[in-house]
């Protein structure tokens, strides 16, 4: 028995040197080095088959249970299921009684080795002598246990020898192929290695920029030849190899002397010293180079010559543009030279006539010499700036003297740079324009500005006024045109004289400045005439429209206010018109009509007022006013209702609901969140709007949590950024969920991206304070406002929504494609929940899963819908996920 045992083992490490050796043979084509093992071991499954040991009639005793155990740790699910296939095959063709045992055994085996091979992959097993023992005798009880199977018992006797046999042989013989099969794979790890270190080398070698690398044989031909040789000497990879390195980039004067160099090299094997040349290209010019040498003479390979070339062009024309400034240093105009660190090194006389300073005293200071002080720090700023990232700048600015004068100088700095690439020097020249700025203002206010109030003029107005419709028709925003004018202006003039008049001019000049932004524009078109440009207004039609009649309605305030004319008080009103605009739709001469038509109209009206042009504006002004009115009775009756929008998981469960806002008004109807919601944020009702939504969410999630189901959901309430602003929002929902008494860990705030733009530690300190106390906060519409990685990083968010302009064409446009991809990595990167919001269709939900995004928000699942009407979808749903499945999902 001994001896037929040892045979298998045998056969065994013939296996695993053979597994070993055609392993190396198919390094390039794993799929077909697989089946050969799976044949390979199949096979010795079939010799050890086809000579067992037989101590009785019907038990056949052989090495297969190791041979296919080891099959399945070391090979895999296809080399054991080939080997399986093989010896099942056989075992079925030999027709034995023995058949049905031999079968169970050879998928027993089989699948043991597959389950261990899972277990090391895990990291909960290892490939240790001891654990390879422990496998080697769990397969002999499995073969033992398979035995019992046989038709005819075997007798008592024969269970002690054969069970020592089996146990005390395959058993280590386990150990010894595991043992030979993991030196061979981890020689075949340690030869991939290498090989693709050697790969990357070469890569390297070959795709390194600005390194030239050659080869050349002890004769001079060209064996080498990378990407950064073909760019520095113009040949190319398929012209240089094969030609002589002499006849290629040699110099005619120079190649005696580097045949004697390269022949002492490789006779004595010691490098070429390093050093400067000048070398040919292509086109027939020389090349300035440092170039290495090294003899290189790899185990069976012919000895070469390696050149390391670097291109010195870079140096050699800042050398030559050195000596260029150099040479011109003493001119008319002031220059400063500066080490890397802008300390100056040297300064002409041009410069320290202008500046003040004698020489020794400029030399040691810094560029900072020239800004006149901190109210130029900004500049300067973006002076370094620019030389960090390009190297150089021009434009104005302003120095003092060292007398204290301040003026304004056009200074131009360029970097200089050394032969590694990096800034050696910088030369600044610096020219006084004082005179030339005196000029351009005095010609600019002459041709563009009203000499009496300084504001600017009709000619400056036209042109402003055509930038604005240009900039509305880019941005697609609305503006408006104001005409004011003075009412009962020629009853001062002609009782009080011009000087008067002149006074009350200037200062309604500078009360309209006061009204308006420092980006808006208020002219003067002649006599009382005034005009008031406002720009960059919300795209909504209303929305702008209101602005600009609250401006008005200032503007009217303002100039009625008492003027004091030297001893005169003096009581004046004025009659305003407002011409809308969009785009470049109407011109501006005839948008200039426009308001000028509404003025006239005001003044019809009875004066000290205001009208627009357009009646069907003044209409939209007169229903956004109705709607505000409306809005406060609505919260005084309590008008106000949440619907709830479920959010569900992959598998279609509720995980929880938002909570959106709606309006049934009594004569409007349903009033759409998008015309009241920017009317409360406006007017500052969205206060006590926001204090309601809250306190009946919390009401809701204290009803809720008495149903085992509905108690697990998770409420999403949208939080405006005035909400969010109020000092006391953070204690106010805290003292709301006191007193509700409803669960902190069920409430959901949601944030927009407009609410970064403002205070973010006060934004960190308030969610912390929420946060403490279980209350989780996602950020809604991501992607669409102020994203910034920095906001992601500083604030505690528990998940990010995936807003749904990205969803809605997910699967046409690879834009938006590419958007919800990296928003949702980018979530998962930062430990964050992702939700995607507007899923309507299968195919949507199924490409977000794909991109492991797995919450949604979507009529796909439900519309927003009443209270009722969402307990019953989630009562009638599955059973709701809880919030840790959802993050374990």
């Amino acid at each position: 028995m001994v001896l037929h045992l040892a045979q298998d083992v045998a056969w065994m490490l013939v296996l695993g040197v053979l597994q070993c050796l055609h392993l190396r043979l198919w390094t390039e084509h794993r799929r077909a080095g697989q089946w050969a093992s799976g044949l390979l071991f199949g096979g010795v499954c079939i010799l050890g088959m086809m000579d067992p040991f037989i101590d009785m009639p019907g038990v056949a005793l052989d090495g297969r249970s190791v041979v296919l155990g080891i099959a399945g740790l070391f090979g895999g699910l296809l080399v054991a299921g080939i080997a399986a296939l093989l010896a099942g095959g056989y075992s079925l063709w030999l027709g034995h009684a023995d058949m049905l045992a031999g079968l169970v055994l050879v998928a027993a085996c089989t699948t043991l080795g597959l389950l261990y091979r899972a277990a090391v992959a895990r990291g909960w097993a290892t490939l240790g002598a001891l654990p390879l023992l422990a496998f080697g005798m769990l397969l002999q009880w499995i073969h033992l246990a398979c035995l019992a199977l046989l038709p005819e018992p075997i007798p008592a006797a024969q269970w002690t020898p054969m069970a020592l046999s089996l146990l005390l042989i395959f058993t280590p013989a386990t150990l010894l192929l595991g043992s030979v099969l993991q030196e061979g794979q981890r020689r075949d790890a340690i030869d991939l290695a290498l090989r693709e270190s050697e790969a990357r080398f070469r890569s390297l070698l070959q795709d390194i920029p600005a390194v030239s690398v050659q080869a050349y044989a002890p004769d001079g031909t060209t064996r080498y030849w990378n990407k950064a040789s073909e760019q520095l000497y113009g040949f190319s990879a398929e012209e240089a190899l094969g030609r002589n390195l002499r006849d290629l980039i040699i110099p005619q004067e120079m190649r005696e002397g580097v045949r004697e160099a390269m022949e002492q090299m490789f006779r004595t094997r010691q490098a070429i010293p390093a050093g400067e040349l000048l070398l040919l290209h292509k086109d027939g010019s020389r090349v300035p180079v440092f170039s290495s040498h090294a003899y290189v003479q790899a185990r069976g390979r012919p000895a070469e010559m390696f050149c390391i070339d670097i291109d010195l062009s870079a140096r050699v024309r800042a050398e030559a543009e050195l000596r260029i400034a150099a040479t011109a240093f003493e001119s008319r105009e002031g220059m400063l030279v500066t080490d890397p660190q802008q300390v100056i090194l040297r300064a002409n006389r041009a410069f320290t006539q202008s500046m003040g300073y004698t020489d020794a005293e400029a030399v040691g200071q810094t560029l900072a010499l020239l800004q006149a002080g901190p109210d130029t720090a900004t500049s300067f700023q973006l002076l370094q700036q620019a030389l960090r990232s390009q190297g150089q700048w021009a434009g104005e600015i302003w120095s003092r003297r060292k007398n204290g004068e301040e003026f304004p100088q056009w200074v131009t700095i360029n970097a200089v740079h050394d032969e590694a690439g990096g800034v050696s020097h910088y030369i600044a020249t610096l020219v006084d324009i004082t005179q030339r700025k005196a000029a351009e203002e005095q010609i600019r206010q002459l041709a563009f500005f009203d000499p009496l109030t300084h504001l600017p003029n009709r000619r400056l107005l036209m042109d402003r006024l055509q930038r604005a419709l240009a900039a509305s028709e880019r941005n697609k925003r609305t503006g408006a045109l104001l005409f004011v004018d003075l009412d009962h202006f020629k009853t001062l003039n002609d009782t009080q004289g011009h000087e008067k008049g002149d006074l009350l001019l200037q200062q309604v000049a500078q009360r309209l400045q006061t009204c308006v932004r420092d980006r808006d524009t208020v002219a003067r078109l002649g006599g009382d005439e005034f005009l008031v440009v406002l720009e960059d207004l919300d795209a909504a039609a209303a929305h702008a429209a209101a602005h600009v009649k609250s401006v008005s309605e200032k503007i009217v305030a303002q100039l009625h206010q008492l003027y004091r004319l030297g001893n005169l008080d003096y009581n004046s009103t004025a009659s305003v018109g407002i011409a809308m605009y969009s785009g470049q739709g109407t011109p501006a001469e005839e948008l200039l009509k426009q308001a000028d038509m509404a003025m006239y109209q005001a003044k019809a009206e009875g004066r000290d007022g205001l009208r627009f042009f357009d009646p069907a504006m003044q209409a939209v002004v007169n229903a956004r006013a109705a709607l505000e009115a409306d809005l406060r009775q609505g919260l005084a009756l309590g008008q106000f209702l949440l619907y709830y929008q479920p959010q569900v998981d992959a598998q279609g469960r509720v995980t929880g609901a938002e909570a959106l806002l709606r309006w049934p008004h009594p004569t409007r109807g349903m009033v759409p969140p998008v015309h009241f919601i920017p009317l409360a944020e406006e007017t500052g009702h969205i206060l006590p709007l926001g204090r309601w939504v809250l306190q009946t969410a919390c009401a809701q999630l204290v009803a809720w949590a008495q149903d085992p189901v509905l108690g697990r959901l998770v409420l999403a309430v949208n939080v405006s950024a005035r909400q969010f602003r109020d000092p006391d929002f953070a204690s106010g929902v805290l003292a709301l969920l006191h007193s509700s008494g409803a669960n902190p860990r069920r409430l959901k705030l949601e944030l927009t991206e407009s609410m970064l733009a403002d205070n973010l530690d006060d934004m960190v300190e308030k969610m912390a304070a929420l946060g403490a106390h279980g209350i989780r906060f996602a950020l809604d519409d991501f992607g669409t406002g102020y994203s910034s990685l920095s906001y992601l990083k500083r604030l505690p968010l528990d998940e990010l929504k995936i807003d749904q302009s990205f969803v809605r064409d997910v699967l046409v446009d690879p834009s938006d494609a590419a958007i919800v991809r990296t928003v949702v990595g980018l979530a998962h990167n930062l430990g964050l929940e992702v939700l995607a919001e507007g899923v309507e269709t299968e195919a949507q939900k199924d490409f977000l899963a794909r991109c492991h995004c797995h919450v949604y928000q979507g009529y796909l699942f439900s519309r927003p819908v009443p209270v009722a009407a969402f307990e019953a979808f989630v009562l009638g749903s599955a059973q709701p996920a809880s919030v840790d499945e959802v993050k374990a999902a």
